[in-house]
């Protein structure tokens, strides 16, 4: 494994979705040269087999790359229309659950419950939010709408409808199915697609688990209204959290959305879990060389704003640019990393973290204590899960945090973490020897390749074994006594 990438102090993380743009070994190696921490694979379009042999590819090219499968979700659609058509405003139109074939007067949402949990007042926004059609009335077999918003309406295009209360069932027939592949697959990371609440996500990770595999973490997608009411709840159960700001951007006023991501963030911080900014990042990088200046703003803010990575979808899965696009966005991430001023960390600060917590914030005072000395500080965490490293990380220290784990999977899936560079050591007996040992070993691997230097000053977090529920010891050593002793 080359350790290059990770040398360049990455903090703000990429996410990438492979599609046919950047399905082959030689374009996934270069994504990782580029910047790439993670891969996306996209369950809502291709066959397993194309799945399985993407994600052999990924594994092939570099093993310690993070996976993350994503499953569809009840998405929802405009039924068969014979011919498209332009629907125009204050038009009144008929809308049947029953799949006909559409035409200017009415069309279909072959959705099982839709008539039932539609009510009169609620909207339908169709092709993006393009179209808005305002429910006016209510028949045994149909309803009735006026278009709000015109624009041209044709088969399958994508509805949502953020006021109704659809009873929309997470995970979908088609998502249990991929979920078995997913489960054989092993990724790091599954994201679930249109969460709703809490019950949503147990769901899956029962599913999972009775497909025999519990170690998958599960990022939830927030993307709509419900979602965003139930948020401290799903994000209780989950181990991460996407703001899907695609459906998430139709479905509430689009001046909310950077309202919400803002918080969305911030809570995620606070817990210390890991948070995605997706969609729409750098879309005109799927026909164009470069970012518009709003989009390198957005990225920017989004950054500043706390998130652990940045996604991008079509401009790497089918768009003209995907490498381009990945160094785009991490030239944008770096750029804004470095000038993030420091955080206040009673700011995040967490009720429900106590122990660990606390020693994040006193190895991030005395990381603030080594840049002020000019000290060649650099924060090690000795780790078998992750979890000191996501308390060290969410305070954003000024140092770069190096993260030691015997542990592969480990290794992968802090590739989604802010500031963090995992670092697998390649000895199953490694947390099997005295503490002393532990520390001189990890240091050792540390500078032998290429991570730290003699004249360094590293902080070390190491869980203690004595006491593993609530045990840490901290440390603060000079590299070069330890190589030398």
């Amino acid at each position: 494994m080359s350790y290059e990438k990770y040398e360049k102090l990455v903090k703000t993380k990429i996410v990438a979705t492979l599609g046919p743009a950047s399905d082959n070994k030689a374009i996934i190696k270069r994504l990782i040269d580029t910047g790439v921490d993670v891969f996306r694979l996209n369950f809502s379009h291709g066959t397993h087999e194309q799945k399985t042999e993407t994600f052999k590819m990924i594994r092939e090219v570099n093993e310690y790359i993070g996976i993350m499968c994503d499953i569809q979700g009840p998405k929802i659609r405009v039924g068969t229309i014979k011919e498209p058509f332009i629907m125009n405003v204050n038009q009144k139109i008929k809308i049947y659950e029953e799949n006909i074939e559409g035409n200017e007067e009415q069309f279909s949402i072959p959705y099982d419950g839709f008539l039932s949990d539609i009510s009169i007042g609620d909207f339908i926004f169709i092709n993006d939010g393009i179209i808005r059609i305002e429910i006016k009335s209510k028949e045994k077999d149909h309803i009735i709408g006026q278009v709000i918003s015109g624009g041209p309406i044709s088969s399958n295009k994508g509805v949502n409808i953020p006021s109704g209360e659809l009873k929309q069932k997470v995970p979908t027939k088609k998502d249990v199915e991929d979920m078995k592949l997913i489960a054989k697959l092993d990724p790091e990371f599954l994201a679930i697609s249109f969460v709703g609440t809490a019950a949503d996500v147990l769901n899956v990770k029962k599913l999972m688990q009775n497909f025999g595999n519990s170690e998958i973490k599960l990022i939830s997608k927030i993307e709509r209204p419900i979602a965003l009411k139930n948020f401290p709840q799903i994000l209780e159960v989950s181990d991460g959290i996407m703001v899907a700001r695609g459906d998430l951007g139709v479905e509430i006023s689009p001046d909310l959305v950077p309202v919400k991501q803002k918080e969305i963030i911030k809570q995620c911080n606070i817990l210390g879990k890991p948070v995605i900014t997706a969609t729409q990042m750098l879309e005109s990088m799927t026909i164009n060389p470069i970012p518009t200046r709003a989009e390198a703003n957005d990225v920017f803010n989004a950054v500043f704003d706390g998130t652990d990575a940045v996604m991008l979808s079509g401009e790497t899965a089918m768009g003209k640019f995907p490498i381009q696009s990945v160094s785009y966005m991490d030239r944008i991430a770096n750029t804004a990393s470095e000038i993030i001023p420091p955080r206040d960390p009673a700011d995040y600060d967490s009720e429900k973290l106590q122990h660990t917590q606390l020693l994040g914030r006193g190895i991030l005072d005395l990381s603030h204590q080594l840049v002020n000395l000019n000290y060649q500080g650099k924060i090690l965490v000795i780790t078998r899960k992750g979890f000191g490293c996501r308390m060290i990380s969410k305070y954003r220290p000024p140092l770069p945090i190096y993260a030691i784990t015997p542990f592969k999977r480990t290794a992968r899936e802090l590739n989604l973490l802010w500031g963090v560079m995992p670092i697998h050591i390649t000895d199953e007996n490694f947390f099997n020897q005295p503490v002393e040992n532990i520390i001189s070993q990890a240091v050792q691997y540390a500078v032998d390749h290429g991570h730290f230097e003699l004249n360094n000053h590293v902080i070390i977090l190491l869980a203690s074994r004595k006491y593993p529920d609530f045990g840490n010891l901290v440390g603060f050593y000079y590299v070069k006594e330890i190589i030398e002793k």
